[in-house]
């Protein structure tokens, strides 16, 4: 093959065709000449290049976390298919990652194969298209859209019409300054952690009618920034409007030459609150009204458990240990879904997984597979998100998913089982570099991987941030503690929260907030 496939100006659908067309033999037909170019197009139809040479990880894009049990099959089959690892490598393969943005993740892929597996994405509805690169990336909502009984606002149809926004403008919502993150809920608690994205929509009360209102300029990573009020209120009609709305300001007044330092919450910072809102006003072709009433209560809530329905069934949140499973469970997670539910599977931001329209709780319950994948998990389980890291992210400096699975057995041992019930919510975030995929600054205890030097030899290590919260980011505290040193210093973090606090339940702010003053 000799044609060119990358070009600056294509579209993520108009490359992927190209791609499909030319049926590649290898990674080998790309010209080195070309390399960088190829790399930085690959991200706009979710394909990010892994640390191991020729092989690529590859991101579905499922809008709100809503998949059905036809789409897990399919990605399943293709992990078990095509994400194989080669011969002598001894890490692992053939396994499935939620992302903290509803995204599903799949490594080992070769580029040979992407036609193959787009095919089968198309059979079932599934796309790959804007889920990584400088774009309008998957739209984060409440798992449970549509089916909590307490939920103030459906926000499945702006969810879609955002998505359609992404997917049907391509030459507007793919060549942005750097990626735009959104979020939309209508859930009663905050389980989109609504400060952290570019753009969130949350459901509000003004005049009596129930919409959003508009939060601008969250993220986390080396600057992170909650995010601020636009205030506005929106009607459900008025969401995509507004999202484009916002886009052309990143558009007109985001730098494009810088990409360190050009998210849009740097934007926000810079033009300051005031001025964004009122570019973003300018921008609109209806009247504008102030914020209303935010409806939520705040609570960062992740669904898991058996919870009643608006349907009069169930949905059951099950949790998937560091965000990763196999292949063949999550084949099993989608016959489940249609033995015992309506068919459908939601994931959630702390990378676990939600079977809805579940009749016979009890059977479902009795399944083997929920043994590991527990509704009712312990606190250490529940509470431990961790990112991809190495070793295929070439980012990661540690393999912060195989630590997270020891800290959890290390705080089973060493935290008193007389505790646990006071340790409702805990909240353990590992991340595997710099960057904030595990959104280490919003736990409780958050760690970021380095490495640190003795005069023997280099040893793994991390930093600790303490105090964060879905509404405060926490404080570095401590730097560089080898990992040997890191789990009891965990641990004695986690006793001090429980001592702090005075009943069983959920863990509260001004305990963590004691916690924190004495390790300062």
């Amino acid at each position: 093959m000799s044609e060119k496939l990358f070009f600056e100006d294509d579209t993520p659908s108009e490359l992927q065709e190209r791609i499909r067309a030319a049926k590649p033999e290898s990674w080998k037909v790309v010209d080195q000449n070309d390399m960088r170019l190829a790399v930085s197009k690959l991200r706009l139809v979710g394909i990010y290049d892994d640390r191991q040479e020729r092989w690529f990880m590859l991101r579905t894009r499922i809008a709100g976390g809503m998949l059905t049990a036809d789409q897990a099959d399919a990605i399943a089959g293709v992990a078990r298919d095509y994400s194989s690892r080669p011969d002598g490598d001894e890490d692992p393969e053939h396994f499935v990652e939620i992302t903290t943005r509803q995204n599903i993740q799949l490594h080992w892929l070769l580029f040979e194969n992407l036609p193959d597996v787009w095919d089968r994405y198309d059979a079932v509805g599934l796309t790959s298209l804007e889920a990584c690169g400088n774009s309008l990336r998957n739209v984060c909502s409440c798992p449970v859209a549509g089916l909590a009984r307490d939920e103030w606002v459906d926000p499945r149809p702006a969810v879609e019409g955002v998505t359609r926004l992404a997917l049907e403008d391509q030459r507007f919502t793919a060549f942005l300054p750097r990626k735009f993150k959104v979020a939309v809920s209508g859930c009663s608690t905050d389980c989109v952690i609504q400060h952290v994205h570019c753009l969130s929509f949350v459901a509000a009360r003004r005049d009596g009618e129930i919409g959003y209102n508009m939060l601008i300029g969250g993220g986390l990573s080396d600057y992170p920034r909650l995010a601020s009020s636009a205030n506005l209120f929106l009607s459900e009609d008025q969401v995509v409007a507004a999202t484009r709305a916002v886009l052309e300001v990143f558009r007109e007044h985001g730098d494009y030459e810088h990409p360190a330092v050009n998210r849009f919450r740097m934007l926000v910072h810079h033009l300051g609150p005031d001025r964004t809102e009122q570019e973003i006003k300018q921008r609109l072709a209806f009247d504008v009204r102030e914020e209303g009433e935010i409806l939520g209560n705040g609570v960062w809530d992740d669904h898991l458990g058996v919870n009643p329905d608006r349907f009069g069934t169930h949905f059951v949140g099950l949790n998937v240990p560091v965000g990763r499973l196999h292949c063949d469970d999550l084949t099993e997670v989608a016959r489940l879904a249609r033995l015992h539910g309506d068919g459908n599977i939601r994931l959630t931001s702390r990378q676990n997984l939600i079977i809805t329209g579940v009749s016979e709780v009890d059977a479902l319950l009795e399944e083997p597979l929920l043994e590991r994948l527990k509704p009712f998990p312990d606190p250490f389980e529940r509470g431990i998100v961790a990112c991809t890291s190495a070793p295929f992210c070439k980012f990661g400096i540690l393999n912060v998913k195989e630590y997270g699975a020891q800290l959890t057995d290390h705080l089973r041992r060493n935290v008193d089982e007389d505790k646990w019930d006071r340790l409702h919510g805990l909240k353990i975030h590992i991340s595997g570099c710099k960057a904030s995929c595990a959104q280490p600054q919003l736990a409780h205890i958050g760690m970021r991987s380095t490495m640190t030097k003795d005069e023997a030899d280099y040893h793994d290590a991390v930093d600790f941030v303490l105090g964060g919260t879905n509404t405060r980011l926490g404080e570095w505290t401590d730097l560089e503690v080898k990992i040997a040193d890191a789990w009891d210093r965990t641990t004695a973090m986690v006793n001090g929260i429980a001592d702090e606090m005075e009943r069983p339940g959920a863990i509260t702010e001004e305990a963590i907030t004691r916690v924190l003053r004495r390790m300062r």
